[in-house]
């Protein structure tokens, strides 16, 4: 009853700024009551829009908890002598089931997957809003702005707070002999934080980037700035939208193949150039992004009038299931212990192909959970308990390594390592990197969204 109150009360506020009858005091308190805290609590953890697709919350706080795993890992990787038994931890990653630990670096592409779908699937049901309600869809000055401001307002504001945090605040909050791996990748913060301010610290310094994590970010926004020279062909003239998507995917296919030196990615070979050559470049990645913008054109035209026969479901579950376990366990060949080293033309092969394919993979998930075809699997997937999760996952993104950072750089005992330690280690480090953003959220990114709504209805 209290979320119905309070959702009336929105929509009288903004029906009576769009009526010009709000006065300017009025606006002005609006305004403030945008930073209310326990207003913005109540939305992140409130109830969700029907329109949207359910499923994608738990693919998303899914990918965002290996990801944080796989970071784990990582950061422990990249400080050695935090631990006590590195051979063990070379005994891990030669493990099967490991594979799925240190090839955390496909959630990333399902992120891309997620943010090309729901950016052409929102795009175009704005769109046909609009044509049913008697308005033509042209492209203004106006309606440019309004596209990139919006992302901007979504993504800026919590990403430059963490910034601020990582550069100024996070040297004291700890100390020790290991802090020291911190204070270098504080002092490359202060070098060239404005290129990450600005989305474009891949091409930047992308060797010492500041918070290498945010390359993910930076390619997102990227991908972001070219959308419209996507979208609007796919609301003229599909054919030449789906073209131009086709030609991103062989763009980074083509690009992976070339650049690969010989180095099959995972989370614990990110050296050696593979990180600032071909991992964070935009056009290395950005073929999994259209694959999502594909999805969500298809969901949007077709989706809700699709129902497929049981021999081609099962065909496409079992195909999509076979896909992602082959891409994230054959890496086992090679890491195994006495397995062969791949070729160069082999580790080109799987490169190139891998994401691609994972991101197929992961968009047949989606689209059959959003026909209703996706059984056990899209009523777990749309559980109730992942929409609040969902909505922060872009905070844990953001400060999970920070939590990481601190934890493990100011700890004085070695870490012994072990697969129980390390969930031992993963866990806190994901409850409290949750906690943390929701607080951020909170604070941060749930008022500039409101701030958003509020300019819409004036502008």
């Amino acid at each position: 009853m209290e979320r119905l109150e309070h959702k009336q009360n929105i929509q009288i506020e903004e029906a009576q700024f769009k009526t010009g009858t709000r006065k300017l005091g009025g606006v002005i308190t609006d305004m403030i009551l945008c930073f209310s805290f326990p207003t913005n609590v109540t939305s992140v953890l409130g109830e969700g829009n029907t329109n949207l697709l359910f499923c994608l919350s738990g693919v998303r706080f899914l990918s965002i908890s290996w990801i944080v795993m796989g970071n784990c890992l990582s950061f422990i990787h990249k400080a050695p002598d935090s631990v006590e038994n590195s051979v063990t931890g070379v005994e891990l990653a030669q493990s099967f089931w490991f594979q799925a630990i240190i090839n955390c670096t496909f959630a990333a592409d399902t992120f891309f997957i997620l943010s090309g779908t729901l950016l052409s699937y929102t795009f175009l049901r704005g769109i046909e809003r609009k044509t049913a309600a008697g308005k033509k869809f042209t492209v203004t000055p106006k309606f440019i702005f309004l596209f990139y401001l919006h992302r901007i307002i979504r993504i800026w504001p919590c990403y430059l707070v963490v910034v601020m945090i990582f550069t100024n605040i996070l040297p004291y909050m700890g100390d020790g002999p290991r802090w020291k791996y911190v204070t270098t990748a504080i002092n490359q913060c202060k070098d060239h934080w404005w290129a990450n301010v600005f989305f474009f610290s891949n091409f930047y310094k992308a060797d010492e980037m500041c918070m290498t994590w945010t390359y993910y970010l930076v390619n997102d926004f990227q991908f972001y700035l070219i959308s419209p020279f996507i979208l609007i062909p796919l609301v003229r003239l599909p054919p030449l939208g789906f073209t131009l998507l086709g030609l991103l995917v062989v763009t980074q296919v083509v690009s992976v193949g070339i650049l690969n030196n010989k180095i099959n990615g995972n989370m614990l070979r990110m050296d050696h150039g593979y990180f600032s050559d071909v991992y964070v470049k935009p056009y290395c990645r950005v073929g999994v992004f259209a694959i999502g913008m594909m999805l969500g054109y298809i969901l949007n035209n077709f989706g809700r009038r699709m129902y497929l026969r049981k021999m081609p479901l099962l065909l496409g579950w079992l195909t999509s299931m076979c896909m992602m376990t082959f891409v994230v366990y054959v890496t086992y060949l090679e890491n195994r212990a006495g397995g062969s080293e791949w070729t160069a033309r082999q580790t080109a092969l799987y490169e190139a192909l891998a994401r691609p394919a994972w991101g197929l993979a992961v968009a047949w998930v989606i689209f059959a959970c959003s026909i209703g075809q996706g059984g056990y699997i899209n009523t777990f997937l749309s559980w109730n308990f992942f929409l609040p999760l969902c909505r922060i996952t872009y905070g844990i993104y953001l400060l999970h390594p920070l939590v990481i950072v601190v934890v493990l750089g100011a700890t004085r005992n070695l870490l012994f390592l072990s697969s129980l330690n390390l969930w031992l280690f993963y866990v806190p480090i994901l409850v409290t990197a949750t906690a943390v953003a929701l607080i951020l959220m909170s604070c941060v990114e749930q008022p500039f969204i409101r701030l958003e709504n509020r300019i819409r209805t004036i502008v």
